[in-house]
């Protein structure tokens, strides 16, 4: 694959997901910010960046998700860990149902099938119930 550009935006039922570049800072930041307190625009930066070095360098796949009614940011999914035999998909969401969180899972794994089917998931999902691991292992 000569480049990622074209992976994006992803579109769901409910989820918009594009690069974390396409989306306000001050969004991204209010997200950091709900799971570390000291997250600030320097932090927020720096994840953004690595985050977008990782696609460039063909490492990871990772779109920021906005809900598409209410237009908020709402985190962070994708594919990460691309280089290895067991790439790792990534969902870490704030303040959606369960049925949305499984939403994203779904469209990411279906993504990873389709651009890797034969490499085995790992999964790093936030948060984490027990519905979403009784779907995540029926996958």
């Amino acid at each position: 694959m000569r480049s990622f550009e074209g992976l994006r935006p992803i579109i769901t039922e409910h989820f918009y997901m594009d690069w974390l570049t396409e989306f306000k800072l001050q969004s991204v930041i209010d997200f950091q910010k709900q799971q570390d307190e000291k997250a600030d625009i320097m932090s927020t930066s720096n994840f953004i960046n690595a985050i977008m070095n990782d696609i460039m360098s063909q490492k990871g796949l990772l779109w920021g998700v906005m809900d598409k009614e209410t237009k908020h940011f709402v985190g962070v999914a994708g594919i990460s860990n691309l280089q290895s035999d067991s790439p790792i998909v990534y969902v870490n969401v704030l303040n959606i149902s369960t049925d949305a969180e499984l939403e994203l899972i779904r469209r990411i794994v279906q993504f990873k099938h389709q651009y890797w089917p034969d490499k085995n998931s790992q999964f790093n999902i936030s948060p984490l119930n027990d519905e979403i691991k009784t779907a995540i292992d029926a996958l």
